[in-house]
């Protein structure tokens, strides 16, 4: 087996291993209990699932990998190997508020990276059973489907994706400039979760994904899974550190 053949094949158990990660960590999700606040920021919560879903996935990836871990939930854990051009992007639990209010618009969300290029990711809606799944290079699937970015050519007919991360500027001269930015799309919606905003164009769902000043941990598997099922993605970073523009779709609407 050559050296690609190799790491292809690397790619495909990983892959399957975050599936089962992802579905294990879903499965043990205790309504209630876990939606309890443990902090309560100006425009973000945490509540017990961001920590408890954090470890079981943190566990696992430490416990069957050799690579380090990017986590949403305390930030960067080493691994054995010590070789951080290959790391896990980890958010346990995307769209923590809408979990909270009981909002079925949130998900588990895993990456593997090298430096800054997606290879593998799993976005997974526990509420509705739908694994998107992607390994660029090779495909993307929907519960084994295989699924593909939209063909929708034009913004008057493209439905847009995009939010308001934390760290948003909401000066009045900035929400102007970027609803300009926005208004020639035929409708915006805005999900709570940047993960399955971006798992939703790469089914076709919707065309495209817009955020500024988002987290990697927050589309680090969104973004794979776009890549994977033949979109483009635009990756810019700001001043904030691990904060980024992103923007996703089809080769219509990247340009």
């Amino acid at each position: 087996m050559n050296n690609h053949s190799k790491i292809g094949s690397d790619l495909q158990g990983y892959l399957n291993m975050l599936v089962e990660i992802a579905r294990e960590a879903g499965a043990s999700i205790r309504p209630g209990i876990d939606q309890e606040i443990i902090t309560d920021l100006r425009r973000d919560i945490k509540i017990k699932a961001d920590v408890r879903l954090n470890k079981i996935i943190i566990d696992r990836l430490k416990k069957e990998s050799p690579y380090p871990v990017l986590s949403e939930e305390g930030g960067f854990f080493e691994n054995k190997s010590g070789d951080n051009e290959f790391h896990w992007i980890v958010d346990p639990l995307d769209g923590s508020l809408n979990f909270s209010r009981t909002i079925p618009l949130c998900c588990i969300s895993i990456a593997l990276w090298k430096e800054m290029d997606p290879l593998v990711g799993v976005v997974y809606d526990f509420n509705r059973d739908e694994m998107f799944v992607g390994l660029v290079g090779t495909g993307a699937w929907l519960n084994d489907k295989p699924m593909k970015v939209g063909k929708v050519a034009e913004k008057k007919n493209a439905i847009l994706c995009t939010g308001f991360p934390v760290n948003t500027d909401f000066s009045e001269n900035a929400l102007l400039s970027f609803v300009k930015k926005i208004q020639s799309y035929k409708k915006v919606r805005l999900f709570g979760s940047a993960a399955l905003s971006l798992a939703y164009v790469a089914s076709g769902r919707a065309d495209v994904y817009w955020e500024n000043d988002i987290s990697m941990w927050d589309v680090a598997a969104g973004v794979a899974i776009v890549k994977a099922a033949g979109g483009i993605v635009q990756f810019s970073t700001t001043q904030t550190e691990k904060q980024f523009v992103v923007k996703a779709g089809n080769k219509f609407l990247t340009c």
